[in-house]
This record gives C-alpha cells, sequence and structure tokens, in this order.
C-alpha cells in the first residue's frame, strides 16, 4: 500500500520555546551538519527581530516573528543516531536544517537564565506585594528556561539524571551513567557545563572558560560571550534605545506589554510602584528583571518557527532543497562523511586511509568560503569523479548527486571488504587533489608540476591550455594518469608513469585543439570524451576498453597507448579527419577566430614555432631549424608580444578596404577569421594598426621587423612619404616597440592583399599546426 502524504511529512508551527521544551525530546545534529558557525551578524539579526516585535506589541498584542522551518526526523527507532545511546534515551528529533538557529536560541536561553536567577536572589523572602510579584514570575520562568536547554530523568541523586537538549553525532552520548555520558560537542559541552554549575547552587556569574580551547570551541565561546554582552545591555538599559519603554519615569509604556503574556496581571501595589519610580535600592533590579522577562517571554512565545518532520533522510533532504533559499546547503560530500566514520568505526577512524583522504578533500573545498561558491565547486568535483571512478554522467542535481555517493559507497560496503570501500575514497581524493593543485590553482599561481618532476615545457604549455579553455571534461581522463603518480604507492615505474601523465596531457591537447580547429565549435566533444572513459570506443574492426577506473565493477589498468588509440579513432569516423589532408581540409575553411581566441592563438603559436618567413613564397612560413624561433612554452604564451590576435584584413570595411579589389575578401564573412588573415601582437601595436589600409599596415608591418636603430630610422621617415601620420600615442608605442618576428612573413609579401594569399596562407598555418600537433598524438 503507498503511503499517504502525512506518513512521508508532516508540518507544525510551534512557538521555538515549546517546541524546545518538548516532554523526552532530545534534537540529534547529525556528522554531516557543520559545526556551530553563527558569527555576531547572525545573532545581531535574530535579537533586532525580538525587538522590533517587542515594539510592535502596543499596536499589536498577537505579534509573532518567524524564525524560519526546521526539517527534521522524528526518529522514534532511532536509526538516524549513530553513536551508542546507552539506558535511556529520548525521543530523538535529528535535525536537518535548523541546527543554528536552534542552537543560538539555547545559548539565549542559558544566558537570559543565568542573569535572571542572580538577580531575582534579591527578592527572595521579600514580602512587598512587587517584590514578591516580580520573584514569583521570574522563578517561574526560570524553570521555564531550564526545561528548554535540558532534560531530567530524576532517576539517580547526581548530576547525570539531566540530559543536554541538543547533541551532536560521535562527539556525544546521552546517558545517566558518568562512564557512558559524554558530552564534548561545543553546544553540548556548554549545556552540560551550564547544568553542572546551576547544580551545584552557586550565586556566581556562569564562566564558560573555553577562550583557550582548541578553534573546535572558538564558534560557540564567541557566541555566548556576544550573546551575554548584547541581553545585558538591551536588560538592563535606562532608556528606550533598544525598544523597552523608560519602566523607571512612567507605567503607560510598560502597561502595553502586558496582553500578550499568560497571567501577566499587573496588581495595583506594582503599578504604583512602577509609576512612582520609587527610589528603593530595589528599583533598577525590579526594572531589569522585568525587561529580562519581556525579552525572553518574547523570544520564546513570540518567535514561531514551522517544523517539518519527514519520514526518513531522503525525504528531508528533499524537502530542505525545495524549502531553503538563503541558508546552506549540505554539500553530497557532506552527507558522504558519516558513511565513511560509521564503516571505519570511530574509535579506529583517525588511524585509518580514509581518514587522510577526507581531510585532503576538505582541505581543497574548504579554499572556498562563500556557501553557494562551495556548493558548485563540490558538484563539479563529484561530476569528475563520477566519471573518473565509473564513466557515469552526473547531474548536478544536488539530491542526485548526494544519492549517486551513498549508493556507490553502500554497493563497495555491501561487499564486505573494506579496502573497496577505502579505494573508492582514494579516488575521490585523486579528483581533489587534481583540482586543487593542478586544475584550480589560485589566480597568478601555477599547476603543481615542479613537485611531480615535469619539466616538459610543452605539456605544461598544453595544460594551461586547456585551463584557458576550461575544457574540464578532460579532468576526468587526465586523473587517471595522474593518478598514478600522486598516489604515494605508486612508487613502481615512477619515470614512465610520469612520462604517461605528459603523454595524456599532449595527446589531449593535440585531440581537442584539432578537433576544434576543424570543427570550430565543441560539435559533442565532450560525449565522445565521455565515451572514453566508459563504455570506451567501438569503432571499425577496434574496441579501446574503457578509461573509468570501475566502469560496471570492473577494475581497469590506465593505458596511454589505448588512450591515445581512443583519441585517434574517435577523430577518424567521428570528425572525418584520417590524416593530415582531411584535417587542413576542414581547417583552412573554419573562421576560427569566431569560434575560440584562445584555440585561435594556440594554432597560430604552433605554425609558428620554429618557422621562418619563407623568402621564396612570399606571405608563407617554413619550418626552420630547432631552436630558430621557439614559441611552444608557457613563457613565450604569456609573453605581451603574442598576446592579441590581429586581422590583416579588418573584420568591418574601413578606409582603404572599401576598393572593389577587396571584394572576394569579405564576400563571405567566414574568410577574414580563417587562419591566414590573422596574426600575433602585442596589444598597443595591435591597436595603432588596427582598421588602416594594406599599404599603411604593411610599411608598420615592415617598421616593427627593423633588426637595427639605423633600419627602423629609416623606414619611419617613410611613414609621412606614404601619407601616414600617427597620434601621440601611436608614435609612442611605435618607438617603445620591441622586434616583432612573426610580423616578417606578411611585412614582405610584396602584392596586395587578396584571398588567394589568405587561401595559401591558411593552408600553410594549418599543415604547420597539424605537423606539430600530429606527433603529440602518434598521428
Amino acid at each position: 500500500m503507498e503511503n499517504t502524504i502525512d506518513e512521508i511529512l508532516s508540518s507544525r508551527a510551534h512557538r521555538i520555546g515549546q517546541f524546545l521544551s518538548k516532554t523526552v525530546q532530545g534534537c540529534y545534529i547529525p556528522a554531516y551538519q557543520r559545526p556551530y558557525s553563527w558569527d555576531k551578524k547572525n545573532i545581531s539579526r535574530l535579537f533586532e527581530d525580538v525587538l522590533r516585535g517587542i515594539r510592535q506589541i502596543s499596536s499589536r498584542p498577537d505579534t509573532i516573528s518567524f524564525l524560519g522551518t526546521i526539517i527534521a526526523i522524528n526518529d522514534t527507532n532511532i536509526q538516524t543516531a549513530k553513536q551508542i545511546q546507552r539506558t535511556k534515551f529520548p525521543t530523538v528529533t535529528t535535525i536537518i536544517d535548523g541546527q543554528q538557529r536552534i542552537c543560538t536560541i539555547l545559548i539565549s536561553n542559558i544566558v537570559l537564565h543565568d542573569h535572571i536567577r542572580r538577580i531575582v536572589k534579591r527578592f527572595e523572602g521579600k514580602t512587598e506585594t512587587h517584590h514578591a510579584w516580580i520573584y514569583e514570575k521570574c522563578t517561574n520562568l526560570i524553570n521555564s528556561l531550564r526545561n528548554t536547554y535540558l532534560l531530567d530523568y530524576g532517576d539517580t541523586t547526581d548530576n547525570y539524571r539531566f540530559y543536554p537538549r541538543v547533541i551532536r553525532a560521535y562527539s556525544d552520548v546521552w546517558s545517566d551513567k558518568q562512564d557512558e555520558a559524554e558530552y564534548e560537542s561545543p553546544i553540548a559541552k556548554l549545556i552540560w557545563k551550564y547544568i553542572n554549575f546551576t547544580e551545584s547552587g552557586t550565586p556566581d556569574q556562569f564562566k564558560l572558560d573555553l577562550e583557550n580551547s582548541s578553534n573546535r570551541y572558538k564558534a560557540i565561546d564567541n557566541a555566548f560571550r556576544h550573546i551575554r554582552k548584547e541581553i545585558k545591555r538591551i536588560c538592563q538599559s535606562h532608556s528606550d534605545e533598544y525598544g523597552f519603554p523608560q519602566l523607571h519615569t512612567s507605567f503607560e509604556g510598560i502597561r502595553n506589554f502586558a496582553p500578550p503574556y499568560d497571567n501577566f496581571d499587573l496588581p495595583h501595589d506594582v503599578k504604583k510602584y512602577i509609576e512612582e519610580a520609587s527610589p528603593d535600592q530595589y528599583y533598577n533590579y525590579f526594572c531589569y528583571l522585568l525587561r529580562y522577562f519581556i525579552f525572553a517571554t518574547y523570544l520564546n512565545n513570540h518567535i514561531a518557527t514551522t517544523v517539518v518532520t519527514a519520514k526518513n533522510e531522503d525525504d528531508a533532504f528533499d524537502m530542505f532543497e525545495s524549502l531553503n533559499t538563503t541558508g546552506e546547503l549540505l554539500t553530497a560530500f557532506e552527507t558522504l562523511k558519516p558513511k565513511v566514520i560509521e564503516r571505519e568505526t570511530l574509535s579506529e577512524y583517525k588511524r585509518t586511509n580514509s581518514y587522510k583522504c577526507i581531510e585532503t578533500i576538505e582541505q581543497y573545498l574548504n579554499r572556498y568560503h562563500k556557501p553557494d561558491k562551495k556548493l558548485r565547486i563540490t558538484s563539479e568535483m563529484l561530476i569528475h569523479f563520477a566519471l573518473f571512478e565509473t564513466g557515469f554522467k552526473l547531474p548536478k542535481t544536488l539530491n542526485r548527486q548526494r544519492r549517486y555517493l551513498l549508493d556507490e559507497f553502500d554497493k563497495l560496503t555491501a561487499l564486505n571488504d573494506i579496502e573497496k570501500n577505502r579505494s573508492f575514497l582514494q579516488s575521490l581524493k585523486v579528483i581533489a587533489s587534481f583540482l586543487d593543485k593542478m586544475w584550480d590553482v589560485d589566480k597568478g599561481a601555477k599547476p603543481d608540476f615542479t613537485s611531480l618532476n615535469i619539466d616538459d615545457e610543452e605539456a605544461i604549455l598544453g595544460f594551461e591550455i586547456l585551463r584557458q579553455l576550461n575544457h574540464s571534461i578532460t579532468i576526468a581522463p587526465l586523473s587517471r594518469f595522474y593518478q598514478q603518480i600522486s598516489d604515494p604507492e605508486g612508487e613502481t615505474n615512477r619515470i614512465q608513469k610520469t612520462k604517461d601523465f605528459v603523454a595524456a596531457i599532449k595527446a589531449t591537447v593535440a585531440f581537442s585543439v584539432l578537433w576544434r580547429g576543424a570543427k570550430g565549435t565543441t560539435h559533442n566533444i565532450d560525449s565522445y570524451y565521455r565515451d572514453i572513459m566508459s563504455p570506451g570506443i567501438p569503432y571499425g574492426d577496434e574496441h579501446v576498453p574503457p578509461l573509468a577506473q570501475h566502469p560496471n565493477g570492473e577494475s581497469r589498468i590506465v593505458s596511454i597507448s589505448n588512450y591515445k588509440r581512443a583519441l585517434q579513432l574517435v577523430l577518424r569516423y567521428k570528425g572525418k579527419i584520417k590524416d593530415k589532408e582531411d584535417w587542413v581540409k576542414q581547417a583552412s575553411t573554419t573562421p576560427i577566430y569566431q569560434f575560440s581566441k584562445v584555440i585561435t592563438r594556440f594554432l597560430i603559436f604552433c605554425a609558428s614555432d620554429d618557422t621562418v618567413a619563407d623568402e621564396t613564397e612570399k606571405g608563407l612560413l617554413v619550418k626552420g631549424r630547432l631552436g630558430t624561433n621557439p614559441l611552444l612554452t608557457l613563457n613565450q604564451w604569456k609573453e605581451k608580444a603574442y598576446f592579441t590576435v590581429e586581422h590583416v584584413a579588418p573584420q568591418s570595411r574601413k578606409t582603404g578596404w572599401e576598393d572593389d579589389k577587396y571584394n572576394d575578401i569579405y564576400n563571405d564573412p567566414k574568410t577574414i577569421h580563417t587562419l591566414g588573415n590573422l596574426i600575433l601582437l602585442p596589444k598597443a601595436e595591435n591597436e595603432i594598426l588596427a582598421n588602416r589600409s594594406w599599404e599603411h599596415k604593411k610599411l608598420m608591418y615592415s617598421l616593427l621587423i627593423a633588426k637595427t636603430e639605423t633600419e627602423f630610422n629609416d623606414r619611419r621617415e617613410t611613414l609621412g612619404n606614404a601619407g601616414l601620420t600617427l597620434s601621440k600615442r601611436a608614435n609612442e608605442v611605435i618607438i617603445n616597440a620591441k622586434y616583432l618576428g612573426l610580423c616578417k612573413s606578411i611585412a614582405i609579401y610584396d602584392k596586395e592583399w587578396s584571398l588567394e594569399i589568405i587561401e595559401e596562407r591558411t593552408r600553410c598555418l594549418a599543415e604547420l599546426a597539424w605537423d606539430r600537433l600530429a606527433k603529440w598524438l602518434d598521428l
């Protein structure tokens, strides 16, 4: 029989004090929840809501402030609570969302309880009506506040009869036996310390004394101190700046606070005492208590929350994602962590490799402090991981990601081989490490090739190209090779494995750049990389096995030859590129600049590497000797001389290009964006050349390739003779310009710029680029 909606989840409004005071209810924070982290800003916002409500009471006696929705699991079978709970335990309400708010209210109630219990003792035994009245009200309030932060089981005579209302997984254990009870989480420790302090009967002020403890307690300690300071300042003020009336001068202000509070009757003697502001030694304390009473009553009775109770964690998380618009969503990884701890057992966890893996992953994710950024980065990490591990295309949906992680981990747990669980985590660590040290390095930093003993300049540049393209689909396949040298246990054949990683980078760059150079767009390239990961490439008579680590539960060995072969087959069968001629033919008609400036620059780099201007076929390039013009290094890529792409024939027909002789160039708008019409220049030089005529551009190119000062000055004088006048800015750029050898092939071209030379030059550059990249892919 299908469950009714009421059986899956229920929703009910509560006063927050009512929710916290439920008989035998204990709130349980699961391990995947983040630590308490509310700061002064969050706390002040809550108190502002309280004061705003208090100010509205006079005109709206039924005023409430909404705390937000609490999402929980009513765990009557104690299935979500992972730690052992001895002897007796309360009804467990597992908090999926709302722990920050609940904990802050509890801390506030403890502070209020501490203030009121000490001040009210001054009125103990007093017989005056007004003194007896405030004593009775505040004594009852103390008991109500006490019930919000502790449970009293009453069967023992010591303090272990008391349970903190809130505990946290793996840190705390509810028990009425001293050798079993444990309260070490920040919130439970605070409550337990206060329970023991007050039960001792001391009249002193409570001191938390966690200031010098580990950072684990810093947030709760700071929150406690700030709440104590703010509540004292609000309730012991002698002015109305915080929304309270001036009790010591007028009764009119307090009278409006009476209706909302149960039994808040003001006997005549009390009214008279307040109105006359009697200057006895107790008056100020009376006013303080009245303010504390109003603040505490509003906080607990007029702060409302909707508690949505789900049947299980999946339903609760789904509800959390649906309702949450401003809070911090838990990442899928954070829900995996308690599964790992449970699998290893808490007592052994910190001595296992699983712990080291979790630490590495968290170190990477903790680089991102903003919740939405951290959620996105975690999601991306898991997408790469799923492709790496099983070849699965994991959606971005948080619930699907959480389900994938937990299901895959549970499958391995069911095999009863803990090493498989650890291998799963090790793979996730590899992805996090690759992202942290190689892919997502901070701006200005470089991928960590040094610790890997990699100094291959071409591979380092190629990797940068992938990063600048944000070609993230390549993270999973490259991580499979990175895994071989990042794993401490992979020292065997490390030199060869390092070579394989370098070869994998080059092969990936060659494939992706050749593909984009021919197609322009990505043209389904992501789907082909996914096929390589799983199920593999079954083209022609060959079947290259999948590269994923455990596709269909099978373990796969990394093979650089298989990887290259898979890329070759995709290029051949899906890209229709079986050889150089096929590629050059496609690339020659591709307006590559329209699609990617990074690909454009890199293809020109590859074509220009160790090449010289062809003195026979002017306008073209020819291969030079090794070291003639080395460009394929990261330093050269970042060199300003090659930073921008300049169009010889401008992108739009400006002065000097309207003539009919250029019609062939502009008849097809794609022509001007092909390789043959492009050249690399520094930004400033590009700006002053921009839309000038061919005659003027040719003179400028000639000037930029002058090798001697005499040659430079002689050519500069010819500019004026050709009717070329330069602005002050242009003159400064020319005078400070460096020798730009890449301009030579165009500078020595002695004919009109035409469709013919663009096509010849495009084919030439495409052939040279192929020759450079094909070697990386063993074509």
